[in-house]
């Protein structure tokens, strides 16, 4: 069953919800029918301060791409450089099913209001950092706040909101998202060039307080079932939770370092790696016997949510290796600066996020996810497929058309996942569930980069052949491409020609491994199987108001 957030048919106890998932199809209630929740003020309120969160979490994701370089320059951070940005994604990817667990057992305002706090203290200390360790360290922070706002924003969504309408209110939310995506780093740009760099940092500080101004007062909800501080503690999952976190930063720390710090074949990679992938497979031996799990194994159970699960993972993969790889052929294969290479990727987001929300639309007005993942999958297939034929002679309204076929491919199924996961598990694993959603896709935006590049650096490596200069076939090899884009316009004549022909080619290698996810994208949609939408709220979390209050 996959459908957007829609709750349990009333009249099923949350005991047998789970025993009956399997084998009955809720019916689903037209919208005009759907009681839904009354949206009053206070409704609007909350969901305003849900919007500022995912806008300045998505501003300070992109607004440090354009003042890294000034930022590694004043700290001297040359051999740390690339921990600077990526500190940041560790910290969001590894906590996320830790505030899951929080939320079930402390409710939804308290972790929310403390990430926010965490997440401004953290944009503090990195915007008044004089060390390259206390720049670091600030992003952390900053990260351990971040990813419970991430994560936290659609958890609450789900608490607000009946299944078949949440991928309504997503797309709207992922709209806030959109806007701080695409005004971070022209904001990020703007600072470096007028100001100093920390105010990059330093202007979470006033929208994380208008934040809070909106949210204290007015995000109040139920907090579930009152228990001692001491028995809440006693049912957090510390050791399913050290070993996650433990095991991914591992990953993480390989996945980063990796073709970077040191070679992919080096131990000081690998080791990380194998340890990480090892205590992962303990972490989940772990929870399958653990009475309180952060990460619980049926939510892999039902052939729905393990195929988009699985979706989401691709789809994260998808949209970072767009993010990735356009800006690496605009400065290499045409030439332009950075700056200009981050706006010609904006088509992307210019229709992701409409499509985003017009699909939620589309999934509350008919109940259907499965033909939106469908056409999701085709059109991104099909995108990937004509973005391989990039080459220096691509005039801009052909790459603008292939970045709009591959936004509207990412967006379709973008904000219909994870109702389409929590139509076939009950509204008490609404926590879990989007927690392992969230991390799983912050963990594919590491793939996103980590895969694409491999396979650039491999291919470039064995077409090195084809460039006759010595100095440039050095300064190509064993990752050196990446570096040497911004230089590629700078030869001339038959070494040009031979350059761009190895960095076309080989980026036509890239996008075809990535034509061939997208493809393994569209099969995993046969593996989904429909379920009518719920079209009742159930849950302990709902608003706390009598104006709000479900009818």
């Amino acid at each position: 069953m996959e459908s957007p957030h829609k709750g349990y048919g009333s009249g099923i106890s949350s005991s047998k919800e789970s025993d009956l998932v399997h084998q009955v199809h809720l019916e689903a209630v037209p919208p005009s029918e759907d009681p839904g929740v009354r949206k009053g003020m206070h409704f609007w309120l909350i969901f305003l301060g849900l919007c500022l969160a995912g806008f300045i979490s998505a501003i300070d994701i992109n607004i440090i791409f354009t003042a890294l370089p000034t930022i590694s320059d004043e700290l001297g951070s040359a051999g740390d450089y690339t921990w600077l940005g990526n500190s940041y994604v560790l910290a969001v990817t590894s906590i996320q099913p830790l505030y899951g667990q929080l939320a079930d057992i402390f409710g939804r305002r308290y972790p929310f209001i403390a990430s926010i706090v965490i997440f401004a203290l953290g944009s503090g200390v990195a915007g008044g950092s004089r060390t390259t360790a206390m720049f670091i360290a600030g992003r952390i922070v900053q990260g351990l706040g971040g990813g419970g706002m991430i994560m936290l924003i659609d958890l609450i969504v789900c608490d607000l909101l009946p299944l078949r309408d949440r991928s309504t209110y997503l797309g709207v939310v992922l709209g806030a998202c959109a806007i701080g995506s695409v005004i971070g780093p022209v904001i990020g740009g703007a600072i470096v060039t007028h100001s100093t760099w920390r105010w990059a940092f330093w202007l979470n500080l006033p929208v994380c307080g208008i934040t809070l101004a909106v949210v204290i007062p007015f995000f109040r909800v139920k907090v579930g079932k009152p228990v001692s501080w001491w028995n809440s503690l006693a049912r957090l999952d510390f050791v399913g939770n050290f070993l996650f976190i433990a095991s991914i930063t591992s990953v993480l720390i390989g996945l980063v370092s990796g073709g970077t710090l040191s070679p992919w074949g080096s131990w000081r990679t690998i080791l990380p790696l194998v340890l990480g992938f090892l205590g992962l497979g303990t972490f989940f031996m772990q929870q399958a016997y653990c009475d309180k799990p952060i990460m619980p194994l049926h939510l892999f159970t039902h052939r729905t949510s393990v195929t988009v699960y699985l979706q989401d993972f691709i789809i994260s993969v998808n949209l970072q290796w767009c993010v990735y790889v356009l800006p690496l052929y605009f400065q290499s294969v045409q030439g332009t600066s950075a700056l200009d290479a981050g706006i010609n990727i904006l088509p992307i987001n210019a229709f992701m996020i409409p499509t985003g929300a017009v699909a939620g639309a589309l999934l509350t007005r008919f109940g259907h996810y499965k033909p939106l993942h469908w056409a999701g999958f085709i059109v991104l297939s099909v995108s990937f497929a004509l973005l391989s034929t990039l080459s220096e002679s691509t005039t801009t309204v052909t790459w603008a058309w292939f970045e709009i076929l591959a936004g509207i491919g990412i967006g379709l199924p973008l904000t219909t996942q994870l109702p389409a996961i929590q139509a076939v598990l009950p509204e008490s694993d609404a926590a879990v569930s989007t927690s392992t959603y969230s991390f799983i896709r912050s963990f594919g935006f590491v793939w996103g980069a980590t895969i694409p590049a491999v396979v650039f650096n491999s291919r470039v490596d064995t077409s090195l052949g084809m460039v006759d200069d010595l100095t440039v076939r050095n300064a190509l090899a064993h990752g050196g491409a990446y570096e040497f884009a911004v230089k590629v316009r700078d030869l001339t004549g038959q070494t040009l020609q031979q350059t761009l022909h190895v960095y076309t080619s080989s980026l036509r290698i890239v996008w075809f491994v990535g034509f061939a996810i997208s493809i393994a994208g569209f099969l995993l949609v046969f593996g989904e199987q429909h379920v009518d939408l719920r079209a009742t709220l159930d849950t302990e979390y709902g608003l706390d108001s009598d104006d709000n209050q479900r009818t």
